[in-house]
């Protein structure tokens, strides 16, 4: 998105403790295997029970509270005698909820969602971070969409014209205690819009698993999702340079504070970072995107390793 890339470009230029290495971004680009990015963009499988309008609900409820999941224990739940974490640790305690018979893909329930029914929702080994926030995003979004769009969440999307631009400016603008996400950096307001942007990205999921036949169109102008796996994985490639003493705090497992010149710093670079591979896949002659780029990095994420180093530590609703 213009908006996002035009926002870091400050960052970009005056970034003291995060570097990019373009000398490494070719080295990484060599490692993409032919067809690697072609890969399916979405992360999960939709529900064979759920209507569209349902499943598209369920993109915007779990992307209005797909954050935070780091501490100490890490909060995990159990699904079916498995362990879950992270961001597919929500997934299934959200389909656990509604075979369970919460109404959670309804925008009046969710209006109204109690403390103890969320509690229940998102049962674990461990209280989930930043728990009262999660409350208050479901029931902003609840009410939102209850008064604006009459209960559809299909509805903010037609009003979009299922464009991904369009439908992210929308959740900045409508619903900002929601889908905000800016931070200022000397003077200046930085956009990354990570949640909002994963909205589209999971609707065009819903379109490569055949769940809805309506395209989305500009899915090619979304930047990366910074968050803290994407810049793990750009680090580990040589991409990301952190300064000694950030280097230090993040290998050690000292929390960045949410806003702070650095997390700025390492969320901008991260975007530029990827900005920068998908001009040289282009270049290379490789048709890609950046939430191409961004789901490959995620997918090799997964995969550990022991010489991996830690993501950095942020407690935000941001990512």
């Amino acid at each position: 998105m213009n908006r996002i890339l035009r926002s870091i470009d400050i960052v970009v230029k005056e970034s003291a403790a995060v570097s990019v290495d373009e000398r490494a971004i070719k080295a990484f680009v060599d490692t993409i295997k032919l067809n690697e990015l072609d890969k399916p963009q979405y992360l999960f499988k939709g529900d064979e029970s759920f209507s569209l309008e349902q499943s598209i609900a369920y993109g915007f409820v779990y992307n209005a509270i797909n954050f935070s999941f780091w501490g100490e224990p890490k909060w995990k739940v159990y699904v079916d005698d498995k362990e879950y974490d992270g961001s597919v640790g929500m997934q299934k305690a959200m389909r656990r909820a509604i075979k369970s018979g919460y109404d959670l893909l309804s925008a009046d329930y969710l209006r109204s969602i109690s403390e103890s029914d969320l509690g229940d929702i998102l049962k674990g080994n461990s209280k989930i971070p930043l728990f009262s926030e999660r409350l208050e995003m479901l029931q902003a979004l609840g009410h939102y969409v209850s008064k604006r769009y009459d209960g559809s969440f299909m509805a903010i999307v037609d009003e979009s014209g299922w464009d991904a631009v369009t439908l992210i400016e929308n959740l900045v603008d409508e619903i900002p205690s929601v889908f905000n996400d800016e931070e200022n950096y000397k003077g200046k307001m930085v956009k990354f819009y990570k949640r909002a942007q994963l909205v589209p990205a999971y609707l065009h999921g819903l379109e490569q698993q055949g769940v809805s036949n309506h395209g989305i169109s500009r899915i090619d102008e979304l930047t990366a999702l910074a968050d803290y796996k994407v810049p793990q994985m750009l680090r580990k490639y040589g991409i990301l340079k952190y300064r000694e003493d950030l280097s230090r705090k993040v290998d050690n497992f000292i929390e960045i504070k949410a806003g702070s010149s650095e997390e700025i710093e390492i969320r901008a670079m991260t975007i530029w970072a990827v900005e920068l591979i998908v001009r040289h896949l282009k270049k290379s002659g490789k048709s890609t995107n950046a939430l191409q780029v961004d789901n490959l990095l995620w997918r090799r994420g997964q995969i550990k390793s022991p010489n991996d180093k830690p993501y950095h530590r942020t407690r935000t609703i941001s990512y």
